[in-house]
């Protein structure tokens, strides 16, 4: 099993910065360092941010087709390109899983903005597979791809929307993993991370990292480990660990008896 906890707000509190403060990506990846020293994840996740695309969307102005923006130029996507390229220099060893809104989650983190206007979920997707080239190009090695539960009748128009994505990831040779959404067809994905199951992956929720909520990490990885004998399984927080988590169950992920880390 390996383990692939989003440790940004846990980062934040031990360099004592709000979890917003700022966006500089060097000021980002040099706060992520103790968190990583803590955990020694097997991959070190970017951030989770799923409203980031939409505000990059945004900040390329109202006259800009969907199509023709450019995340990977436009902030806070901007920065958040630079932070792998960071980090990739702060861990050349390590696992660096870019993480990405799926369209179903860009389209309605759009759709809840300010002028409330729908999108096209193709749209969605092409604009997410020119980023994941992006993320890509800046030394990320996994590529987590982040969907909110979508309605049966829409699942079908949904996966259509990934198809960009896989295909690019496809062409890059790298793998990918669909956290969320489990009325989605994943099959072009490495894996697909769900609460509790998942092909390859699960979520596990962050709650588990609360004071009190367990009796050690051990019980917790138990807890995780569903068996496969064919394939190395990816635990991944559905979100970020809070800050005011069980920092000793963080310490003791660190010291974890893990195995499988062909993965990495």
């Amino acid at each position: 099993m390996l383990f692939a906890p989003v440790l940004q707000e846990v980062a934040a509190r031990m360099a004592g910065a709000p979890s917003d403060a700022g966006t500089d990506p060097v000021q980002r990846a040099y706060r992520l360092r103790d968190a990583v020293e803590l955990v020694r994840p097997d991959w070190v996740v970017t951030h989770h941010d799923p409203g980031a695309e939409a505000g990059a969307v945004r900040a390329a102005g109202d006259g800009v087709e969907l199509v023709d923006v450019v995340l990977a130029r436009r902030a806070p996507v901007a920065e958040l390109v630079e932070l792998v390229e960071v980090l990739v220099a702060l861990y050349p060893d390590t696992v660096i899983a870019a993480s990405i809104t799926g369209p179903a989650g860009m389209a309605a983190a759009l759709e809840d903005g300010p002028d409330g206007a729908s999108v096209d979920l193709l749209d969605c997707g092409d604009v997410l597979a020119e980023l994941v080239s992006a993320y890509v190009g800046a030394g990320a090695r996994r590529v987590l791809v982040w969907e909110p539960e979508v309605p049966a009748d829409a699942a079908a128009e949904v996966t259509s929307a990934h198809t960009s994505i896989v295909r690019r990831l496809d062409l890059l040779g790298v793998p990918g993993v669909l956290c969320g959404g489990s009325g989605i067809d994943s099959g072009g994905y490495w894996a697909h991370a769900l609460r509790g199951t998942g092909r390859q992956a699960i979520l596990v929720p962050t709650e588990g990292f609360a004071r009190g909520s367990a009796g050690c990490f051990a019980e917790l990885w138990r807890s995780w480990n569903v068996p496969d004998a064919q394939h190395p399984g990816v635990v991944l927080t559905d979100g970020p660990v809070p800050p005011d988590c069980d920092m000793g169950l963080l310490s003791a992920a660190g010291a974890r008896q893990s195995h499988g880390r062909e993965g990495r």
